[in-house]
């Protein structure tokens, strides 16, 4: 879906609908939830394996140990520049924090 989809369809409902939430349904994971916030990607955001699920930054990963070789074999999940769904996951929201 490309921004000017989602702003179409926004754009198309009533006002008193864009006062409920918005939740989302991950089918393959069996989970649903509050969508927490939208975020524009400043860097490129890594995935390593973590669990749970954690997108890292170039900067973040070599504070970890990795070396540019190994950077660059990771797939990069969320391109700079992009905009993505930040998921209500208060676990998330602190691990965030705890490599800087």
């Amino acid at each position: 879906m490309k921004l000017s989809d989602l702003k179409e369809w926004l754009n198309s409902l009533p006002a008193e609908e864009l006062e409920k939430d918005l939740m989302y349904n991950a089918l393959d994971y069996g989970l649903t939830g509050n969508v927490g916030e939208i975020r524009r990607s400043d860097e490129n955001l890594y995935f390593v394996g973590d669990d749970p699920v954690m997108l890292h930054t170039k900067k973040e990963l070599k504070q970890r140990g990795f070396s540019d070789r190994e950077i660059s074999h990771f797939d990069v999940e969320i391109p700079k520049g992009c905009y993505y769904i930040e998921l209500n996951n208060e676990y998330s929201i602190l691990e965030r924090f705890s490599y800087r």
